[in-house]
């Protein structure tokens, strides 16, 4: 018998209203306001201050590439769970522009692609950042799995959520999410050997 997996219709419509991407950050410590940016993005601290804060390490501390590339990836982590996930995106695309090699950048930009309904986006910017290695890979797998499951392709989602347990076992989402998957048995369709 192949597995298969299945999820209730009402299960299903549930879970795809709750399923959110999330955030993988840019580790920036070469200067303060940059590493204050990163922390708030980290810690879910998402206001007004710190998309001040953000602005501030852009607009007036000297960064690296890869601090600026990852202060504009931070921001753009922050503009997300405020809601602008246009004013984000344009973030991602700059911290790419900087940094085209920043995994992270790809596999946050991904979420912002699922929040936009483009999942095909998604995936190419999620397999892309992950092929890049990123900071924390089972962000990526778990985005991975968002966009797998909201477009109907299930057993690859189940897989992807797993993947992010075994890399994160902690990562309550997931383990969420795994629980509203049901794995059936599918009666093998060859006809039995002749006897």
């Amino acid at each position: 018998m192949k597995p298969v997996l299945a999820m209730p219709a009402m299960t299903c419509a549930l879970l795809l209203g709750l399923s959110l991407p999330a955030d993988a950050f840019v580790v920036v410590v070469g200067n303060q306001l940059a590493e204050d940016c990163y922390l708030m993005a980290k810690a879910g601290i998402n206001d007004e201050v710190s998309i001040a804060t953000c602005d501030s390490a852009l607009e007036n501390a000297p960064l690296d590439p890869h601090d600026r590339a990852g202060t504009f990836v931070n921001r753009g982590a922050i503009e997300v769970a405020m809601g602008r996930v246009s004013q984000a995106m344009d973030d991602y695309n700059r911290g790419i522009a900087i940094k085209p090699d920043l995994a992270d950048a790809y596999v946050d930009r991904a979420g912002a692609f699922i929040f936009q309904k483009k999942f095909d986006a998604a995936m190419a910017d999620v397999n892309h950042g992950l092929d890049l290695g990123p900071t924390y890979p089972f962000v990526g797998y778990y985005n991975r799995a968002v966009a797998e499951q909201l477009m109907g392709n299930n057993k690859e989602a189940y897989l992807d959520y797993k993947k992010t347990l075994e890399l994160e076992p902690k990562f309550t989402p997931a383990a969420d999410r795994l629980k509203d998957f049901v794995v059936i048995r599918k009666p093998d369709t060859a006809p039995p050997p002749p006897g």
